[in-house]
Parts: structure tokens; sequence; C-alpha cells
């Protein structure tokens, strides 16, 4: 019987976890290949039927058993062109679900470092300064829109409400207003969700649809002295005219863990702008014991979907990207 090979390359994958790993492999029928990244090259990937984690995307089409890919991330933008894969059945999931944590406390210190006027007390810092810069905002008392309420925009919107915000979301379809939103909107009524805002993050994926949806004319309608998170694509927002938002006054802020491109190029203004959190796509950090231990579980629970032919979790339709 063809052994079943099953390669994972996952970060802070403990001995403990590589053996709760080893073990669900095993009562599943695979063996286990634990790979580190720039460790190995495709010949290690050649006999494999199924990837866990984020394995280079140009790799997988010369992985001709291939029939399961799943991400260690919630974005799959990467992986969605048919054309990385050796046949066009290959399955792939990511790990949505595992994140929301890490990402809405990324997004609060982000906001409280904004509004409260951090980064400049961090200059007076470098400079030995002992001022007092003037007036600050709160959370309590805002109007927060996220824009794409699923486990990220979810968790950050839950925080929001409970320090005192009115949280507006936009999503993509129609559905039941959550408890933790007080006003809901469909991405067509984006413009109105931000209108009055004083903080609008970004919770989206990489598509064809969220490409560019902040544009000089949304970033013109919001609130002077607003504040514009995005954690999701850097695509989603033309970043000339965010610049320009920024540099005239007309934003108050961003806070910013992804760019177009990535990495942000050393000529961009938004390295030395007083008003920017700049990350380098680490808001979800899966170094985070709960992130990587949900990973885990989620992918655990789907091996034993997978191998039974069940239906299985975050599975993803490759077409529209999620």
């Amino acid at each position: 019987m063809e052994k079943r090979i099953l390669a994972a390359q996952v970060a802070d994958l403990t001995p403990a976890r590589e053996e709760r790993l080893r073990q669900a492999a095993t009562d599943c029928g695979f063996t286990l290949k634990v790979l580190t990244k720039g460790q190995y090259d495709r010949a290690d990937l050649q006999d494999c039927e199924v990837l866990f984690g984020n394995f280079p995307p140009a790799d997988l089409k010369y992985i001709p058993n291939l029939k399961w890919v799943a991400t260690a991330s919630a974005g799959v933008d990467a992986y969605v062109a048919d054309d990385i894969y050796p046949h066009p059945g290959v399955i792939l999931t990511n790990s949505s679900g595992a994140y929301g944590i890490a990402i809405a406390e990324h997004l609060l210190t982000v906001t409280l470092m904004l509004l409260r006027r951090m980064r400049e007390y961090e200059e007076g810092q470098r400079q030995k300064r002992w001022k007092y810069l003037g007036k600050i905002r709160s959370v309590f008392g805002s109007t927060v829109t996220i824009v794409g309420i699923g486990n990220i925009g979810g968790n950050f919107a839950k925080r929001c409400k409970a320090m005192g915000a009115t949280v507006r979301g936009v999503k993509r379809t129609p559905g039941e207003k959550p408890e933790y939103i007080d006003e809901l909107y469909l991405t067509e009524e984006l413009d109105q969700a931000i209108q009055g805002a004083d903080v609008v993050a970004l919770c989206l994926p990489g598509t064809n649809q969220t490409q560019h949806i902040i544009t000089e004319k949304q970033l013109n309608a919001m609130k002077p002295g607003a504040i514009l998170l995005n954690i999701g694509r850097g695509t989603a927002i033309d970043q000339q005219a965010l610049c320009q938002a920024l540099e005239s006054g007309h934003l108050g802020g961003a806070g910013l863990d992804v760019t177009d491109p990535e990495p942000l190029p050393p000529e961009s203004p938004l390295w030395t702008m007083g008003n920017v959190v700049l990350t380098p796509h680490i808001s979800g950090n899966d170094s985070l014991d709960y992130t990587t231990e949900t990973i885990l579980d989620l992918f655990i629970e789907n091996l034993s979907h997978y191998v039974k032919g069940e239906p299985m979790h975050n599975v993803i339709d490759r077409k529209i990207g999620y």
C-alpha cells in the first residue's frame, strides 16, 4: 500500500505540538514529514498528499499527488490561482478563526496609540523632551467603522463596543446584525458607513473586489482627523492618496500592518510620518500560544474530516478568494 505523506511547515511547532500532530497523522493513516522553512527543497515535497502550513506557491505544481493545501494563515490570495496547482482538484483551506484575538488586540493597541498621541510622545522620549502635547481622544464615545466583520473584525468590534464606542459594521452580504454592532451596512453602502467615523478599520481579504476599496474619494469623505487602520491587505487602499491625506492633515493618523508593496520601500513617506504606526505584517503574530494552538486544532479536526470524506471547515472557493 502506498504511503500517504503529510508535510508540515508551521511556526512555533514545539515538541509537544509536533508529537500531537504526529499522533493525529498516524491515526489518520499518514506519515508526518516536518520541514523547516528554508531548509528543504522541492524534492522533499514530491511525494506529499497534504501540505500544512505556508509553502511557496511556486512549489505546488511540482507535487503530482497533492490533494489538499491547508494554510496556517487566514489570507490565501497567494494560493488562489489555478496555474500554481498540479491539477484543478486540489482543496485549499485556511486558518480563519485563529487570528481574531491577536489581531483585535493589535488593532486596539494601535488605535489607543494614535488617539493618545503616543507616536509623538515616543519622539519626545527620543529627544529627551518632557513636554505636554495637549488634547487626546478616547475610544469611549467615538464611532468606529469596521469594514469586514468576520472573526477578526468581529473580535475588534466586541472590544470597541465594550470600551464605549458606537460600532458600525460593513459586510458583503445581508444578514442578521450581531449584538456587538450598533449599525450594519453592506459594502455598497461603504461611503455612508465611514462618514463621521472617528476610526475606520479595514479587516478584509485580498480579492479583486477589495482592491482599492478605499480611494481618494473615500479618504476625502472621512471625518477630518479620523484614523484609518488596515490589517488585511495593502492593496485595499490607494496608498498615494493615503499619503496625501495624512500629509495634508485631513486624516489624523493611520495604523498600517500591511502596505502596497511589501516590504514598504525605504523611500516611502509613510516611514517618517509622526501620525503613522507601521508594523511589518505581524498583527496576526502566530507566536501567540492561543493562535498556534487554534491553527493546530483546526487542522487536526479537518484532517479527520478529510480522511473520512466529510465536509471540511474553511474550504476556500478559489474563484472568489475566500
